[in-house]
């Protein structure tokens, strides 16, 4: 399976550390609540958002885009016409959340450190198909995902975008 790993400088996680505490202060100032059953003590949100980033960034990184927070809604997409979801678990699952769009695509970010392992991508539908129920979503385990290779945009490989070879991650 191809995955692709990528390495952020110290800028970069700079960057995305800022836009996440923005985005969370931008949720707060919005009163929004977390789409799903997790309770506030377990969230880590502050620690999520800047996670979440770091992973959207990783993936815009490996695709030839430029990401940047806009600060304002991407119609449900955090990277082209993809949503990411971003971890730090050491066994990651791919999430979607009730009222999800099924249409859409989602990849998985792995981040450690300054290093992000991009798991692979589904559909909202095959998330439901072939996933499990865990805490409110439905999570589909990261062996199970399609491969970079097949996404419809090409991964653009640098000294920084490189394809992921075992056992080299953490």
């Amino acid at each position: 399976m191809s995955k692709v790993l990528v390495t952020l400088d110290y800028e970069e996680l700079e960057y995305c550390a800022v836009s996440g505490a923005r985005r969370n202060i931008r949720a707060m100032q919005k009163d929004r609540k977390p789409r799903d059953n997790t309770k506030y003590s377990a969230q880590n949100w502050w620690q999520s958002n800047i996670t979440g980033v770091i992973g959207e960034y990783a993936v815009a990184k490996s695709l030839g885009e430029h990401w940047q927070d806009l600060e304002a809604d991407r119609g449900g997409f955090d990277v082209l016409s993809y949503q990411v979801r971003s971890t730090e678990h050491t066994s990651p699952k791919l999430a979607a959340r009730p009222n999800d769009d099924l249409n859409h695509i989602y990849i998985l970010a792995q981040v450690y450190k300054s290093r992000v392992l991009i798991h692979g991508w589904a559909t909202g539908y095959e998330i439901q198909q072939l996933g499990a129920q865990e805490h409110g979503t439905i999570r589909l385990h990261h062996d199970m995902l399609n491969d970079m290779s097949l996404l419809p945009h090409p991964t653009i490989y640098t000294a920084q975008v490189t394809e992921w070879e075992r056992p080299d991650y953490q």
